[in-house]
Parts: C-alpha cells; sequence; structure tokens
C-alpha cells in the first residue's frame, strides 16, 4: 500500500514538474516572437537625414547669431545684464542640446522602439526641461528681472509658444508599452509595429524641429535687441 503512495505521489510531482518545465518554454517561445516583433525597425530615408543636416545647421546659426554680442562692446540702450543673461541663457541650451548624444541619435540608420524611447528622453530631458523650462520661460515671466523694452509685447507668444512645445511626450512611452504585449506574431502585428515605430520617430523629429526653430527665433530676435 505504501508503495502505492509513493508511485502516487511520485506520478503527480512528474506531473507538476512537467506543467512549469511546459509553462516556462511557453513564455520562452512568446518572448522569443515578441522579440522578433520588437526588433522590428524604421530604415531611415535620404529625406530624414537632409532634415538631421538642417537641425544641426540651425543650431551652429544659433551659435552664431548668439555670438554677435559683446557685453564690452555693446554701446545700445538696452540693459547690458539682461543681454548678458539671455545670451547666457541661449548658450545654455545649445550645450544642452547640441551634443555628443543628439548627433548618434540623428544619424542613426536605423530606428526602432527603443531608439524612439531614447530620443523621446533627450527631448523631454535636454530640451524640453534644460532648455525651454529652466532657461527661456523665465524670459517671458512678468516677474523676470531680465528687462528689454520690446519684449513685453511678446511675451504672452512667448509664453503660449513655450507651453505648446514643454506638453509631454509621455504618449510615446504608452505606444512602447503597448507593443509589450505577449502575443504570438503575425502579420498584421508586424505591419502595426512597423507603422508604429515610423509614426513615433516623425513625431518625435517634428517636436525636435519645432523647439530648435523656437530657439532659432528667439536667438535672431536677441540678435536684433542687442545691436
Amino acid at each position: 500500500m505504501k508503495k502505492v503512495f509513493v508511485e502516487y505521489f511520485n506520478l503527480i510531482g512528474f506531473s507538476i514538474t512537467g506543467i512549469v518545465f511546459g509553462f516556462t518554454f511557453f513564455l520562452v517561445l512568446i518572448n522569443f516572437y515578441h522579440y522578433k516583433d520588437v526588433s522590428s525597425v524604421y530604415i531611415k530615408q535620404d529625406s530624414d537625414f537632409k532634415v538631421n543636416r538642417e537641425i544641426e545647421n540651425k543650431l551652429n546659426k544659433i551659435n552664431e547669431n548668439i555670438s554677435s554680442f559683446d557685453m564690452n562692446k555693446y554701446a545700445g540702450t538696452e540693459n547690458i545684464y539682461s543681454l548678458a543673461s539671455i545670451k547666457s541663457r541661449l548658450n545654455t541650451c545649445v550645450s544642452k542640446i547640441n551634443n555628443e548624444e543628439l548627433s548618434t541619435l540623428l544619424n542613426e540608420k536605423e530606428v526602432g522602439i527603443k531608439d524612439i524611447y531614447d530620443m523621446q528622453q533627450f527631448y523631454q530631458i535636454n530640451i524640453a526641461n534644460e532648455c525651454l523650462v529652466k532657461q527661456l520661460y523665465e524670459i517671458t515671466s512678468p516677474e523676470s528681472k531680465i528687462k528689454i523694452s520690446n519684449s513685453s509685447a511678446t511675451t504672452l507668444f512667448m509664453q503660449d509658444d513655450i507651453e505648446s512645445l514643454i506638453k509631454s511626450t509621455d504618449y510615446l512611452q504608452k505606444v512602447i508599452k503597448s507593443n509589450s504585449n505577449y502575443t504570438f506574431s503575425s502579420n498584421a502585428s508586424k505591419i502595426d509595429l512597423y507603422d508604429s515605430t515610423k509614426d513615433s520617430y516623425y513625431e518625435i523629429i517634428n517636436k525636435y524641429n519645432a523647439s530648435i526653430d523656437y530657439i532659432y527665433d528667439v536667438s535672431l530676435w536677441f540678435k536684433e535687441v542687442s545691436k
């Protein structure tokens, strides 16, 4: 009788072990298929690299506009310390944005979900937070110590522009998370993921473009008032 019970419990033990191994294999298989899905990439076209070069050229032009002001040679009527503060803020913006990380992100030949996430993080931290919020928004504040004679008329528009640009790009993270479901690969899911990756890339690159266009416009305005 004891032998029967032992064999019975051994059978149960082997069955449970089999179920565990079967479930583990199932998860590994799903992850393998999912990995193949999320490894789908959008291969950038020549037109994409043209846009990237335009972004880099615009950052160089911002530097040129900023460099036109020399505190020691200025003979205009504006508050020289306000001009120096604006120049410093624009310099900070350029240094936070125009770096090796940006160059790497822009010059990738292929874009996957991970790249979209990295681009979103760079935008949120370096462009939105470090530049638009910490540097340029202060210029538009009524309590700001920066006083330029012709800036009051444009302050409201500048605030609206900045608030629009710093709106969160968290929706891109939601796109990434939505592609993390455990489903088997299919032609439809591959097409959906490819389209999602491509669309997300253009969404974030348009954000880059719009923000750098805005910083460029501010640098042009600065060049004019600091003559």
